[in-house]
């Protein structure tokens, strides 16, 4: 048999493996995989809802039995550990591997969606004021939406633009419906109501080009209010980061310099020790922590 047949042969194997976790899955755990289904749609993984709840059944159970196989034998013949103590611990490193691996494939839509709303909503002001510019010149909605999904600055909404146009082009959809498609998954609450506005607009035969212009200054004006906002937190965290980051390791150095001079541990460890600790572990810990703190919660520009 040739290489060519066996690959053939593994690929339908791993088919039916992905069907038969698909349906062991669906069937047995409905209640945790309900959210799934509509995050894999507004995600646009491009991967049908069975497939995927196959393949995380299927690497989660396929992790479990490579992982255990693999830490039973690194722990009984290499590190010379008795064997039912390498069977535990091999058994809850494989379960902890697992399980990791099946929260990992559950959240990963739902980042997927978190990413995609940022993305939109970060540069939907500006995408509108450019539809408001292209509109002004006369032509129809659709070519409007074909002529967006060619700006790869706009990120998701150039994605949500050539949903739009394929929903037109290949499958035969008239723009409003094509767009109340996209408006109906597309996980930014603003965006969604903005494309209604656009098929409302136009089933009721109103100007496109004034809404989209009203549209586009209501965002610009919620964009400086959204960055306003942020730079007013940004002067409360450097006062907490002045008090907690600058000031108290400074007394905290002063208190265990005196200490030092009069004798004395700190939870049972030499002065020395606990300043070393905290100049070198405990604070720049706490820095690396506000900094990742900063990253996460700043909007994207």
């Amino acid at each position: 048999m040739n290489i060519r047949a066996l690959w053939k042969k593994a690929k339908d194997l791993y088919k039916k493996s992905i069907r038969f976790f698909a349906r062991f899955g669906i069937k047995h755990f409905p209640n945790y995989l309900k959210p799934i289904k509509q995050e894999i749609e507004q995600s646009n993984l491009r991967m049908v809802y069975e497939t995927y709840v196959g393949k995380m059944f299927f690497f989660t159970f396929l992790s479990f039995f490579l992982i255990f196989d693999w830490m039973l034998v690194l722990l009984v013949f290499v590190a010379g550990i008795e064997p039912t103590t390498s069977l535990i611990g091999s058994l809850l490193f494989s379960l902890i591997t697992s399980l990791i691996i099946l929260v990992t494939f559950h959240s990963y839509p739902f980042q997927k969606i978190s990413s995609k709303k940022s993305s939109i909503e970060a540069v939907m002001p500006f995408a509108i004021n450019h539809m408001a510019a292209i509109s002004s010149s006369g032509v129809p909605p659709y070519v409007m939406f074909k002529l967006l999904r060619d700006i790869k600055e706009y990120e998701e909404i150039s994605n949500e633009a050539k949903v739009i146009t394929r929903n037109v082009e290949t499958f035969g959809m008239d723009i409003t419906s094509a767009i109340k498609q996209v408006a109906s998954r597309t996980p930014s609450d603003e965006f969604r109501q903005f494309l209604f506005g656009i098929v409302s607009t136009i089933d009721t035969g109103g100007s496109l080009t004034q809404y989209l212009k009203n549209a586009a200054k209501e965002a610009l004006f919620n964009y400086r209010l959204k960055r306003e906002h942020y730079l007013s937190t940004l002067s409360t965290y450097a006062d907490l980061y002045t008090a907690v980051m600058i000031a108290a390791p400074l007394f905290f150095i002063s208190i265990l310099s005196v200490m030092s001079l009069i004798g004395g541990r700190v939870m049972g460890m030499d002065i020395t020790d606990a300043m070393k600790i905290g100049v070198y572990g405990v604070i720049p810990m706490l820095n690396t922590i506000f900094i990742m703190f900063l990253h996460f919660t700043q909007p994207r520009v």
